[in-house]
């Protein structure tokens, strides 16, 4: 009698003791993706390999040291390095060149000197809702040779974005998601990847994204809204973003006179709602929502791009460039800032960050 309830009372105690030494690896996983989430901290940009209007040796021919060691002079924590990796193909194959593979080793050892996290991104991929799941193997493909130059190397400090800004239906993307990092997954257990919705990584996409099955991705999102302002005068979106001199935060003495090539426009529409749009209220409204609704879902939160073009006055940029960076902070969303020294610069000619971005750098 007595030793079976001794029996009983030690099979009681290895099944609370399995139970919490489970719990615990649990919250210790958690906390380990946590602890690197918060690690990438503030972020930038670096444009360049996906220049696609350049040609593959221009890019690999360039040595990017010396921007590198700016940006770690800067105290930036992280460096997000834009690919457009279909420039950099073998003729007539999915193969990668070597030259690409060795020059991101190259980069990637250079940020582990400088204490840099690197995020490498794939860039202006050919995904579409006609050739989605045929294209899907060559993404896939892609990935793989990527992940194989990379294997048992700063599974802390080096992530891949596995597409940059996917257009697809909701549910298609989801669902090539899913597949494309089970794919590469299967052949590597501990690499981070970075995973955002569908309509150019918007942020309300997230929600229809939702939390994929794996337990190593970070969730992100970009953020340019009001669209009207941080993008006027862009070229490539001109017909959404041919009214100039738009204010930052809304100003009603300030708002230039609606053309009328607008009327009837979607630009007409995001006219009328600047007033609401332009301002911090809103810009928390949207990130702190999408925040919190992302804690919930155990989906790690963090955003690879927000900024505003230099063609807008700089007293402007500042402004804006302050509330999000003030909100992305208050909300704990590692941010990546678009972009070092180019178009949408927050560089000073010196490479040194302009005030506004160097006060974000210092609170994180």
């Amino acid at each position: 009698m007595i030793y079976t309830i001794i029996k009983r009372i030690v099979l009681i105690t290895s099944i609370c003791m399995f139970s919490l030494s489970t719990y615990s690896a649990k919250l210790k996983k958690e906390k380990n993706i946590e602890t690197i989430r918060r690690s990438l901290g503030a972020g930038i940009n670096l444009s360049w390999f996906e220049h696609t209007w350049a040609t593959p040796e221009q890019l690999l021919n360039t040595n990017l040291t010396e921007k590198l060691q700016k940006i770690a002079k800067a105290h930036y924590a992280t460096v997000r390095l834009p690919i457009a990796f279909d420039m950099f193909m073998q003729p007539q194959s999915s193969n990668l060149t070597t030259e690409i593979l060795q020059k991101l080793q190259s980069i990637f050892i250079t940020c582990q000197n400088l204490k840099l996290n690197l995020i490498i991104t794939y860039h202006y991929g050919k995904l579409n809702p006609d050739n989605a799941y045929t294209e899907f193997d060559r993404v896939a493909w892609i990935w793989k040779q990527v992940q194989n130059q990379f294997r048992n190397q700063g599974y802390d400090k080096l992530f891949f974005e596995i597409y940059n800004e996917p257009t697809l239906e909701p549910y298609k993307w989801k669902d090539i998601a899913t597949k494309l990092v089970q794919y590469i997954r299967y052949e590597d257990q501990n690499r981070i990847y970075i995973v955002g919705g569908t309509n150019y990584n918007n942020i309300d996409e997230l929600k229809e994204l939702y939390r994929l099955p794996d337990d190593k991705i970070l969730y992100t999102f970009h953020f340019y809204e009001p669209y009207i302002f941080t993008h006027q005068g862009a070229d490539w979106s001109a017909d959404k973003t041919f009214i100039q001199k738009l204010p930052y935060p809304y100003n009603a003495n300030k708002m230039p006179a609606m053309p009328n090539k607008a009327k009837g426009t979607v630009v007409e529409d995001n006219y009328k709602k600047y007033y609401h749009e332009a301002t911090i209220e809103y810009i928390n409204e949207k990130i702190s929502a999408t925040k919190q609704w992302c804690n919930n879902n155990n989906m790690p939160l963090i955003c690879t791009e927000t900024g505003v073009i230099n063609t807008v006055k700089q007293k402007y940029r500042n402004n804006y460039l302050q509330d999000v960076t003030t909100v992305m902070h208050q909300n704990d969303i590692p941010t990546m800032i678009w972009d070092y020294d180019e178009t949408f610069s927050v560089s000073k000619s010196n490479g040194k960050p302009i005030r506004v971005i160097k006060k974000w750098i210092r609170k994180n």
